[in-house]
């Protein structure tokens, strides 16, 4: 099912974007998401928006996350998609076992918790697992 930007612009819109810290759910920012531009726009030699999408989806399937959030940094373009920089995992792996899932995706850094502070929309979420955020400048 893909999501409609529109209605995920008034959702976030309604939470205070841009002044809230706010996140998309893997599949809310993914699901019919064919934007090459809408996710590490400025690495070189970028993978497919398509490969970004099938690591965190391996990485849900497999157990190894338990969410994949996605930070909302622009959603102003007409005519793209909604864009970020960073992805938040959530899970038992160890930041080792991340950069191993995520090295062909050319992440700048991992950084162990939440790097821009917990978004205010991320609900109930096992706070016991490891918060990792991946970002790409």
């Amino acid at each position: 099912m893909a999501f409609n930007k529109i209605e995920l612009i008034q959702k976030l819109q309604v939470l205070g974007f841009p002044q809230n810290e706010l996140i998309l759910t893997f599949e809310e920012f993914f699901e019919g998401n064919t934007y090459e531009t809408s996710i590490a726009v400025n690495v070189p030699y970028k993978p497919p928006v398509v490969e970004f999408r099938g690591t965190f989806e391996k990485m849900l399937k497999e157990g190894v996350a338990d969410n994949v959030w996605i930070r909302i940094v622009d959603i102003e373009d007409p005519e793209e998609w909604i864009f970020t920089d960073t992805v938040y995992v959530i899970g038992d792996l160890t930041i080792q076992q991340l950069k191993e899932y995520i090295k062909q995706l050319h992440a700048d850094d991992i950084y162990e918790g939440w790097m821009y502070g917990e978004p205010v929309n991320a609900g109930e979420y096992d706070r016991s697992k490891n918060v990792y955020t991946i970002f790409w400048d």
